[in-house]
């Protein structure tokens, strides 16, 4: 590879690097627009401020374009047993992001970066790319490398090996004593949780909101709107069939299925029946589904498409997703359950099934919507996202969020979600740090499409960002910036009516945290997990503090105990264990939940997670 005949220091050809996978050849194609930016910008004499953007976005890029790599390896790997498809070039990738970082660091020290080492980086790109004879063949990485129990996670293998080698432990106390505290308790403030079922509470959202938008759904390629009313009524009915079955009140009902309206319509009918539904990710092998209905001793499956042997002789009832059954409820005994009975029983997706599952009560679940809409207040006929999987009790409780907002849910396939925004324009997004990644893959493949100068203002937005981040302020060409590319680039992604940006489950990682908010995306970070109903502590956009978990959210008290150990008190901590007595004796004591996770309070007050 070397310069064409158009002038072009890195020339891309089809027949040396194409992969025949799409989105690898466009990524890649981006690697080697940004080698020809940066030198175009050395041999033009372009400002050291130019070439630093160019850097550091490259070194961004590398990172992004390396991470996607390994998490697709890992999907066809585990779900196709695909043994020829694509390599591992994990070494290869280590070392190009330490030429990419070396270049970077060595501009930020003064020193002068030759044309020599930007064209070894260059053969180095043209190398990991046409060499296919000198890479590891995935199959053998993932033979060797992958414990035996492995489950597919999108990006769990990358996380097991950059972990810290030595976490720093959690050192519980002993059950018999009571909790110590090393630190003061942090109060997000009361929350007044509404009263009784998940059912009764949902009867009065539909009072206050009956004809506005409750969902927007797919249809034949177009969003079409249902109202509060239909969605009830569609709830109501489906409750009757599941009461017209062998099913009963109190029995606990088990759902396998993607993410999508009727998975709402379903939760919502298990509520109104009096029912108790299960949620089993869509992902989750047969055995895992057989391991957690037997373990919650569910009654009753409903799942999409075809049902092993083994699953439909572990309960009494099986129903089939795409034809629910419906029937008129002369009672729908699930509006006079008590907010303190058992919702649902939720799982951790990465925890094994024998753990025991977390039984979160009704009200667990309401003060978690409740805590979410008094910390995010927003209008009425709003729109909001569901693309994670409602199995996952973030996306659901945010679902309810939404609805007690009296705003709509507008329901993305989960490898669709991306093109679909610009559909919906949202204004609240309900995300993960994986979905920002994806969504940055995309918009940095549109930065990519535009001339020199579009490329060179957009290199710059994560250094914007990250000025914003640290209270450092932006400089007067990042007014220019926003208006002459970043606001074209969120409309055309759908993100220019966001008044959040929430990203649950795990904190961002920096580039992605500046790159959004330089672009002008009000990214905040949630934290909670199952045990809390999703909801623990804020970060928001307009107050963020690095490193920090953030503040605890209405409702929620935080402290750290005399062990280091993160604690959480509030209603939206779970009611008990799944028959665990011991699990439960262990992680609430004294009202307080014992995270597992190691605390600590910052020389400026805030909270935060140890590495």
């Amino acid at each position: 590879m070397g310069t064409d005949s158009t002038g072009e220091f890195a020339e891309w050809d089809d027949e040396r690097y194409s992969t025949n996978i799409e989105r690898f050849d466009e990524q890649h194609k981006r690697l080697f627009g940004l080698l020809n930016d940066l030198h175009t910008a050395m041999n033009e004499g372009h400002s050291e401020e130019e070439v630093g953007d160019i850097l550091r976005e490259l070194e961004r890029y590398t990172e992004y374009h390396f991470g996607d790599e390994e998490e697709f390896m890992q999907n066809c790997g585990y779900a196709m047993d695909c043994s020829d498809c694509f390599y591992n070039h994990r070494e290869m990738h280590e070392e190009f992001a330490d030429k990419v970082r070396e270049l970077r660091e060595k501009h930020e020290n003064g020193e002068y970066v030759t044309m020599e080492v930007l064209t070894v980086a260059r053969d180095w790109l043209d190398a990991h790319i046409a060499a296919g004879d000198e890479d590891q063949n995935y199959a053998d990485y993932f033979e060797t490398e992958v414990s035996d129990d492995y489950e597919y996670e999108p990006g769990q293998l990358y996380q097991d090996r950059t972990a810290s080698e030595d976490p720093v432990p959690v050192d519980r106390q002993s059950e018999a004593a009571g909790v110590r505290l090393d630190s003061d308790v942090y109060d997000g403030g009361s929350l007044s949780v509404p009263e009784g079922s998940v059912a009764a509470w949902f009867e009065d959202i539909v009072s206050d909101h009956g004809d506005r938008t409750a969902a927007l759904v797919r249809d034949d390629g177009e969003f079409v709107e249902r109202s509060f009313e239909e969605l009830a009524e569609r709830a109501k009915a489906v409750a009757g069939g599941l009461l017209s079955t062998d099913l009963r009140p109190g029995d606990r009902l088990a759902i396998r299925a993607r993410s999508q309206y009727e998975w709402s319509v379903l939760d919502l009918a298990s509520h109104f029946a009096g029912l108790v539904p299960v949620a089993l990710y869509p992902s989750a092998s047969d055995d895992r589904a057989a391991q957690i209905i037997e373990r919650t001793g569910a009654t009753g499956l409903v799942a999409a498409g075809e049902v092993a042997e083994d699953l439909a002789m572990a309960v009494e009832t099986v129903l089939d997703f795409e034809d629910l059954p419906t029937a008129e409820a002369r009672v729908l005994p699930g509006l006079q359950t008590g907010g303190d009975e058992v919702a649902t029983v939720a799982f951790d997706v990465a925890s094994p099934a024998e753990k025991a599952g977390c039984a979160l009560t009704h009200r667990n679940l309401l003060a978690a919507a409740e805590s979410l809409r008094k910390a995010l207040p927003t209008d009425s006929g709003a729109t909001g996202t569901c693309s994670l999987p409602l199995a996952h009790i973030y996306q659901r409780v945010s679902t309810y969020y939404l609805w007690a907002t009296g705003s709509a849910v507008a329901y993305l396939g989960a490898e669709e979600f991306v093109d679909q925004l610009a559909a919906v324009k949202p204004d609240v997004l309900i995300g993960v740090p994986k979905m920002y990644q994806q969504l940055y893959g995309t918009i940095q493949d549109r930065l990519g499409d535009m001339g020199w100068m579009k490329r060179k203002v957009g290199g710059r937005v994560a250094s914007y960002g990250e000025g914003i981040v640290k209270g450092r302020g932006t400089p007067l060409k990042y007014r220019a910036a926003k208006r002459l590319v970043y606001k074209s680039l969120r409309r055309e992604t759908g993100l220019s009516n966001l008044s959040y940006a929430l990203s649950g489950t795990g904190r961002l990682d920096d580039h992605l945290l500046y790159f959004f908010r330089g672009l002008g995306v009000p990214v905040c970070e949630l934290y909670g997990s199952v045990g809390t109903a999703g909801v623990g502590a804020l970060n928001p956009a307009d107050s963020y503090v690095e490193e920090s978990i953030g503040d605890p959210m209405p409702g929620v008290e935080i402290a750290v105990s005399e062990n280091r150990e993160l604690l959480v008190r509030g209603p939206t901590v779970l009611g008990g264990f799944l028959d665990d007595d011991r699990t439960g004796a262990q992680t609430l004591r004294d009202d307080w939940y014992h995270t597992g996770e190691v605390g600590e309070v910052g020389p400026a007050g805030k909270l935060s997670l140890a590495e």
